[in-house]
Parts: structure tokens; sequence; C-alpha cells
């Protein structure tokens, strides 16, 4: 099987299940697993597969970092999908270029070559590794196989061109984490939750070992109100715990130099960056912080609590 022809049976699995994907799954030496609860877990709830999420700065689906991919749908000479950020999308269409690269003879097959390795470069790969670290993480049976074959299959694909020497322009454009004591603390919160702002893919289930290892209850929703959430009762702990994961992500990011070269370079320093951040804040709110206990977490904003560690680091 070509790569491209792998990519192509490899993008139908950020999809949901459907009786195709267990022939398909056989096929490429997936086993088990490729089931609606598995996807729904992975793929709705903790790592949604849109690039705008992972490179706007907003942090969430659409924007202009959806806008961004879309133009290069038109540029490439070919209308936008719905959704043309999806994981899926992307990876079909990188294959769909790849055959075209393969057919073409001479200028055509040059800008097919030449439109594959700015799809890779711009909008690809500056997000879907650091993403693909945490499916491995979190995914279990075929997904987990699924995520080791694609990683392996683009790293050979960006291994056979020279890592891009000018970033990509969702990075360019993507201005750095807001710091609460000049910003304010729902600046703060939501650069945090943008992995093109803080270098960190911050998912539900990375709060919720937080929350275990600190003994601190965890809300239910949206991950900005469980952070808040644990922000609240301990804001020392969870500050402190969450610049151990950012400083974990900046090794992880590191280790990708040689491959993406200053794509990986600007990612760890921005996850870098958090690191230290969190120290600090963590650091300062030592004085007034409240331990606390284990249990249901109270139902009031916490982001008006009076004396609380909360309100002395980051709601200001």
């Amino acid at each position: 099987m070509t790569s491209v022809e792998l990519l192509r049976a490899l993008s139908i699995f950020v999809e949901p299940p459907e009786h195709e994907h267990a022939r398909v799954a056989g096929l490429l030496g997936l086993g088990d697993g490729i089931d609606g609860s598995a996807y729904a877990e992975l793929f709705v709830f903790q790592l949604p597969p849109y690039a705008s999420i992972y490179l706007g700065p907003e942090g969430w689906m659409g924007g202009e970092a959806r806008e961004r991919i879309a133009g290069f749908w038109r540029a490439v000479g070919r209308t936008p999908p719905a959704e043309p950020d999806h994981l899926g999308v992307l990876l079909s269409l990188y294959a769909s270029l790849g055959e075209e690269q393969g057919q073409a003879a001479g200028p055509g097959g040059a800008l097919a070559a030449e439109a594959r390795r700015a799809l890779l470069h711009e909008h690809i790969a500056p997000w879907v590794f650091a993403y693909l670290d945490h499916v491995e993480e979190l995914a279990v049976g075929g997904y987990r196989r699924w995520s080791v074959l694609l990683r392996e299959t683009l790293e050979q694909e960006a291994g056979r061109v020279e890592p891009a020497a000018v970033l990509s322009a969702h990075l360019r454009a993507a201005p750095g984490l807001a710091d609460p004591r000049a910003e304010g603390g729902p600046g703060f919160l939501e650069a945090l939750l943008a992995p093109v702002r803080s270098g960190v893919i911050l998912t539900r289930a990375a709060l919720g070992r937080a929350a275990r290892e600190l003994g601190l209850g965890l809300r239910a929703g949206e991950r900005r109100f469980a952070l808040e959430g644990l922000l609240g009762q301990d804001a020392q702990a969870t500050l402190g715990a969450l610049a151990t994961l950012a400083a974990g992500e900046e090794l992880a990011h590191r280790r990708r130099v040689g491959l993406l070269g200053e794509t990986a370079r600007f990612q760890a320093r921005r996850a870098g960056n958090t690191a230290r951040l969190l120290d600090e804040l963590a650091a300062e709110s030592a004085g007034g912080s409240r331990q606390a206990t284990p249990g249901p977490v109270p139902s009031d904003d916490t982001t008006g609590l009076e004396g609380g560690s909360y309100t002395a680091v980051v709601d200001r």
C-alpha cells in the first residue's frame, strides 16, 4: 500500500464508525475497539479533530483558522467542504494532491507537490503531532494503533522535505499567553485553553487526573468551567499541576525540532513560557491560598470568592 493509499484509508477513522470501518481496520491490522462509544469519548469529548481548535487564537472550532484553511482549499482549485479543517478531510485532500503529483508530468506535478508540501507544513504539521501525542495517551485498542500508524506515516511524509523556514501563518498571527496580573482572569483562561497561544493541549482527562491527584472536586461541563472550579478550590495546587503539564508539553515539542524545525521551536517556547508563568502564579498564590477539602465543588461562581486563591491570582 502506498502512502497515498494508506493516508486515504486512515482518514476514514476520524469519522463516526460505519460498517466499512471494520473491514479497513482489518486490512490495516488495527484490531478491535473501533466503535461508537470509543469514537465519542476520544473525538467528541476529549480531542475534537478540528485544526481550528489547535491553530486558532480563540481555541474553538471555526474562526480565522478555519477561514485560512478554507482559503487553501480554494487556492488549490477545490470548493471548501462544510468543515474544511476536519482532520479526516485534510488527510483526504493531502492524499488527493499526492495522486495528482504522481499522475501529472512537468509543471502540473510540481504544482501539486508544492501544494502538498504547503498543506502539510501550514495546516497539518503545526498541530497534528502534538494532537496525536494526546490521542495515543487516551485512546485504547484500534484507535490507539490508528494514531501510531498515522503518526509514523506523517513523520515519513514530513521527513521527505526540509522543515519550513518560515512559520505557518497560523502561528505567526497567534498572540501569546495572557498574564492575568495585567490582562485579567478571563483572558488568561481563554488563552490557556487555546493551544496555539499556550503551547499546551489541555484535555478534560488531564483536568480530571489533576483533580484526583490533588483531592479536589471536578465540575461537570466544559473545560473552562471545570478549570475555574479547580482554581476556586486550590489555586496554588492547580496552577502547579498545570505548570507540570506545560513543562511536559515543552519537552514533547523539543523532541520534534529535527522533524519540524522552527515550528517545534515556536511551540516549545510557548509551552515553556506557559510553564514559567504558571509557576510564578502558583508561588504568588501561596500566601492567600486555601487548602480545599475533597468533596463536591461549590455551585457558586468561584470568580467571586472573597479571599480565595483564585480571586487573589486570577480574577483581576
